[in-house]
């Protein structure tokens, strides 16, 4: 049994409001860490309290790290507060759906490309100086299984952006390697989050995808079935523990087999 003991260590998670964010910010608390939650939503409020009333340790900031001074903030209150950055998991993202390429506008782009692939090149911009201070640590940036392959009915942005972040993290594990920062991607398939959830406020009006596609991923994934936000929480912890003091500059795909397809 593997036991992952991450006692005196900070762990800094966008995104962590809801979703795979704070199921990952929970799993660091629960691991032993303390945990700076970081959202653009103000519930990452609640989301830090509920961690605390559970016996973890952590605060919270609401910023946007779509933009660098969000990003810069962010790291200044995880020291600020907690000393130091060992772990930073940069999940903020946006969904998208398809349109011909032809229609995809260019704000429709740039909402994607921003939020989802220079927020996370403005993380690890401040996360990396941050980092070094203390001798190194471990980078986990949220692709996608779409970062490793295009699917049918699947945004052009999107695709592009997660793609985006497969390469930005293989850069930075070559070139931090030797300060002793790794860097890591994961490529969540269907993971059940709002962004799939049509009836949810987070469904279809943050970009989400409607019922009928939902169901079109399930249907090619062989287990059968959407994933849920513990798995890639777990997969995230493992990644940064001791345990993988030798996996840098990959990715690790956990979609249920729906690329395989």
């Amino acid at each position: 049994m593997i036991t992952i003991d991450l006692s005196d260590k900070v762990a800094l998670v966008t995104g962590a409001a809801q979703g795979i964010g704070f199921a990952t910010a929970r799993a660091f608390a629960i691991s032993g860490a303390r945990v700076l939650l970081a959202d653009v939503k103000p519930e990452v409020a609640e989301a830090a309290k509920l961690i605390v009333s559970e016996g973890g340790v952590a605060q919270h900031i609401c910023c946007d790290v779509s933009l660098s001074e969000g990003c810069r903030a962010m790291v200044e209150k995880t020291l600020s507060t907690f000393g130091r950055l060992d772990y930073a998991f940069n999940n903020a993202g946006t969904g998208s759906y398809y349109r011909p390429v032809g229609e995809v506008t260019g704000d429709a782009w740039d909402r994607v490309i921003n939020n989802n692939l220079s927020s996370v090149f403005y993380c690890i911009k401040h996360q990396v100086p941050a980092m070094l201070q203390e001798g190194g640590g471990v980078i986990v940036n949220n692709s996608s299984v779409l970062g490793v392959k295009a699917l049918p009915e699947s945004s052009v942005e999107y695709t592009a952006a997660k793609h985006g972040v497969i390469g930005l993290t293989r850069q930075v594990a070559v070139n931090h390697g030797a300060d002793g920062i790794r860097c890591v991607a994961v490529c969540p398939g269907l993971i059940d989050t709002s962004l799939v959830d049509p009836t949810s406020d987070g469904g279809i009006k943050a970009g989400g995808i409607p019922a009928a596609l939902r169901k079109h991923f399930v249907d090619r994934t062989p287990l059968g079935c959407a994933g849920t936000p513990d798995v890639i929480a777990s997969a995230v912890v493992f990644l940064c523990a001791d345990q993988s003091s030798f996996i840098n500059g990959s990715h690790l795909v956990i979609d249920g087999g729906m690329s395989q397809g």
